[in-house]
């Protein structure tokens, strides 16, 4: 049985980490794993046959200067270990454990290196400063060592293209990949949230723009729903100003992260998404499991390719409050038209079941392994 390296900063609560707990019960099958982190925190289910290994302890808000220096140190380090137990192939998620294992290629190791690209680099380095700046030399640098990259959406391998010289024979999107049986389970658990609710799930960031969503609701007529906003974050304290400030206190609810929101997802009216920018948002393919309209900002890149044109969510413009402020209206004012997109949700999200996408991913895992001998 071959050994794979998968490399990932952590396996806290985000959207990537999710998809890789819902990969590594299929992979563990197949392959024996070693799962590779930077970072101690936990929050998803690990298969107990997953070799756990901390390349280090990283702490998530050090300095990006402290970051970059410590890339070199990092590379020879997992380089080490992966030597040491005779790792056959690299699988790597995330930014900065793409950067350290593409360094330990260029200081020997030649084993295959697979990367995940699950986000979209020319938005999420979009600013001119000196990290963004940075990043966007690593990335064009340290990438193209890669024997091959899965971008997580056709928006995303387009951007490593276009903006970033990656060879598109060397791409393939791989998209995320959702627990069905799970999601269905969970989503049965009782909440103890009473009457209806909008409700959105992601970290309280600026990227996810809940200060907008606010704004939006507090603009809705005749709205006898409450909105909730699963996650935590930075800006925790600015939005309970902000809900103080138009006096939503009983009305909009910050309940934190919970590592089940399908129990949430299963039980609201509609689920409401207004990103910035995302990758693959595994928070919509998860919200049509669960049954649901979704209202989504059409953020890139992968709200349309997920949706199509208003095919399986209704999509409004990024950063458009009045927009989404008026598909929430139409959700309260229109029950068919919430009624057509819970009928159709379950068909677009069964195209995202971990099962068929790992046994896709398998094969062509293998298919890399043999030809880069």
């Amino acid at each position: 049985m071959k050994k794979i390296s998968l490399f990932i900063y952590s396996m806290a609560g985000g959207g990537a980490e999710r998809v890789v707990s819902n990969l590594l019960s299929e992979l563990v099958n197949h392959y024996e794993v070693y799962l590779i982190l930077m970072n101690n925190r936990i929050s998803y289910k690990i298969p107990h046959d997953v070799k756990i290994h901390y390349l280090e302890n990283s702490n998530p808000f050090e300095s990006g200067i402290l970051k970059f220096a410590k890339l070199p140190f990092l590379a020879l380090k997992y380089k080490k270990f992966c030597d040491d137990v005779g790792i056959d192939m690299h699988f790597v998620w995330m930014n900065r454990p793409c950067y350290v294992a593409a360094l330990a290629r260029l200081f020997g190791d030649k084993k295959p290196l697979v990367l995940n690209e699950c986000s979209t680099p020319s938005v999420l380095y979009a600013s001119n400063n000196l990290k963004s700046k940075i990043s966007k030399f690593l990335l064009k640098w340290l990438y193209p060592k890669a024997d091959f990259i899965y971008p997580n959406s056709l928006g995303n391998l387009i951007d490593l293209r276009d903006n970033f010289g990656i060879e598109a024979n060397k791409m393939k999107v791989l998209y995320n990949a959702i627990d069905l049986e799970d999601i269905q389970a969970k989503s049965n658990e009782p909440i103890k949230f009473k009457g209806e609710f909008f409700l959105s799930v992601g970290r309280l960031d600026s990227g996810k723009n809940h200060e907008l969503l606010i704004k939006a609701y507090a603009q809705l007529k005749n709205c006898d729903k409450s909105l909730i906003i699963l996650g935590d974050g930075v800006l925790r304290k600015k939005l309970e100003a902000l809900i103080k400030e138009l006096n939503l206190e009983d009305r909009v609810f910050l309940l934190g992260f919970d590592n089940n929101p399908y129990k949430y997802m299963s039980k609201c009216y509609a689920f409401v998404f207004v990103s910035l920018f995302e990758g693959f948002s595994n928070a919509l393919i998860e919200a049509l499991a669960c049954g649901k309209l979704v209202i989504t900002s059409e953020h890139k890149s992968g709200a349309k390719e997920l949706m199509g044109e208003n095919e399986w969510g209704y999509l409004v413009p990024v950063d458009n409050q009045e927009a989404t402020q008026k598909a929430m209206q139409r959700a309260i004012d229109e029950p068919d038209f919430v009624k057509y997109y819970e009928k159709n949700a379950i068909i677009r999200a069964k195209e995202f079941n971990k099962k068929t996408i790992a046994k896709n991913l398998i094969n062509e895992l293998e298919e890399i392994y043999a030809t880069s001998k």
